[in-house]
């Protein structure tokens, strides 16, 4: 893992989410819904991040999901099977997907909103 600590993320379109980048390398494309993520010959693609998918409400747990799970990773780059094995060994709410660094806001615990409670909470 190239990136340490638990990463916030946005489309920009609303909601902010977890991530931890796996591999910052920009050779990541997910070809066709839902596979995923494949590697390719230039950097015109994503990183490779392992997202949290989880509600609002059940925010609190995802820092500890995904560290837990990124320590499994396998080494990058890997091989087809390697990630197909780790994919599959993921719990629910937990996705590999390719994400262009822009997306990325910051550190998780200093996101927009992450001060806030209660449901009137902005992100």
């Amino acid at each position: 893992m190239n990136q340490p600590g638990v990463q916030a993320a946005s489309y920009g379109i609303g909601a902010i989410f977890p991530i931890v980048v796996l591999d910052q390398d920009h050779r990541w494309h997910r070809p066709h819904h839902p596979g995923l993520p494949e590697q390719q010959a230039d950097d015109a693609y994503g990183m490779l991040v392992l997202r949290w998918t989880g509600p609002s409400g059940e925010e609190g747990e995802a820092p500890t999901l995904l560290m837990t799970a990124a320590t499994r990773a396998p080494a990058m780059p890997p091989n087809p099977a390697e990630l197909q094995a780790f994919h599959t060994s993921l719990p629910p709410r937990l996705h590999l997907i390719d994400l262009p660094a822009r997306y990325v806001i910051g550190p998780w615990s200093q996101r927009p909103g992450a001060g806030l409670s209660g449901p009137h909470r902005t992100a």
